[in-house]
């Protein structure tokens, strides 16, 4: 490395060589900007949600090298707007319509797969009798009460979420199955779903409602670790929100607390590229700790949530890695986190990164989106 003395030396040469080494360590390349991308609005309701919002469906469509993949948007717009709208997006787990129980949310269409006989690879997809499964963890009128539109799509859009998962991915647009398959692949999930993050923000920023200087990206738990690499790959993201998001996500890797690389990849072996085996029970050896992924953010807004019984994604590693990604935010004149001790539960604390650790287990809930929300009333709208 060399000696960071200011942001613009910083940005010039630390932060593209911090963001190759995360890549090729971990997560593996994001995939190009595809050769042809269509936004098409498949639906429209001007009364949603009581009237509170606009809800807008609309397919993405991604063309690169003579094919082509569908992904669904589900985009709800505040009618109280008086101007462009600071807008949450965030992938899902189980389609949109799981997201709400509005009935005319259009279930997300991609294949469904058998199961593996274990239920972290079962298809759990939410059907049209559990609309909404997963309501409380989108919230969608509270976001909108205050002013905020709010998005997601299914990440099954872009990897289903299996170690057989690459014919019915965006990978296949770009890469065969052979290279998806070598030993050294440096292919991964992960950076797949972090590049369809940037598909819909590319959607977003097309719609005349919203105010593309405000996006604010979030997920949960694996979705949160989409997130914080999202937000270190696209500077078009002002504000980045990791929920639970833990090992190779928020929390740092040699602490060697909870979560571990041997578990991640034992279940998981289709999220990184094959770099990250050679760090398998060796995390001390990584030539970096997720501080330097938070880091990537800086001077951009970052918030960091975790849950007090969420022990295996070990608040006090994602508070700690919150801190010492600071050292960068100062380099712009911000404090980054501005605190060196953890909050009581339930507060939020935190200048240009937040810090907020909730009451609870391994999730996204009200009182998680009411700290995002706070934030970014605090911050976002300032900008």
């Amino acid at each position: 490395g060399i000696d960071i003395v200011n942001a613009v030396d910083y940005c010039r040469h630390e932060r593209p060589r911090r963001l190759g080494m995360i890549a090729d360590a971990m997560y593996g390349p994001l995939p190009p900007r595809p050769d042809t991308l269509a936004f098409r609005t498949i639906g429209e309701q001007r009364d949603a949600l009581g009237g509170l919002a606009t809800r807008r469906e609309i397919v993405i469509r991604c063309g690169h090298r003579g094919q082509e993949r569908d992904l669904l948007l589900l985009l709800y717009l505040p009618n109280g707007a008086t101007r462009p709208a600071p807008t949450f997006f965030g992938l899902n787990f189980k389609g949109n319509a799981s997201c709400t129980a509005d009935p005319g949310v259009n279930a997300t269409v991609t294949k469904r797969y058998p199961s593996y006989g274990t239920a972290r690879y079962e298809d759990n997809r939410v059907t049209e009798e559990n609309r909404g499964l997963t309501a409380g963890r989108w919230n969608f009128e509270k976001a909108l009460a205050r002013g905020y539109a709010s998005a997601t799509l299914c990440y099954y859009d872009l990897y289903p979420d299996r170690p057989d998962g690459f014919n019915d991915s965006i990978w296949k647009l770009f890469i065969s199955e052979e290279e998806w398959e070598a030993e050294d692949s440096p292919y991964g999930a992960i950076s797949a779903w972090a590049w369809g993050v940037s598909r819909a923000l590319d959607c977003l920023e097309a719609q005349p409602e919203v105010d593309a200087s405000r996006l604010v990206v979030h997920g949960l738990s694996r979705l949160g670790k989409v997130a914080l690499w999202a937000g270190a790959n696209d500077e078009r993201i002002a504000m980045t929100v990791s929920v639970c998001s833990g090992c190779c996500g928020a929390k740092l890797s040699r602490r060697q607390f909870g979560e571990n690389f041997e578990w991640v990849d034992h279940w998981n072996p289709h999220w990184h590229g094959a770099n990250f085996r050679r760090y398998v029970n060796r995390e001390s050896e990584l030539p970096f700790d997720q501080h330097t992924l938070l880091s990537l953010i800086a001077p951009r807004l970052l918030l960091i949530t975790s849950a007090t019984e969420d022990v295996y994604a070990d608040p006090i590693g994602e508070f700690i890695s919150a801190h010492e990604a600071s050292a960068v935010y100062r380099l712009f004149n911000s404090p980054g986190l501005g605190a060196d001790t953890p909050p009581p539960p339930d507060v939020l604390i935190g200048q240009d990164i937040g810090y907020f650790l909730r009451t609870g287990q391994h999730a996204c809930t009200p009182a998680d989106w009411d700290a995002m929300l706070d934030f970014a009333d605090a911050k976002l709208k300032a900008i």
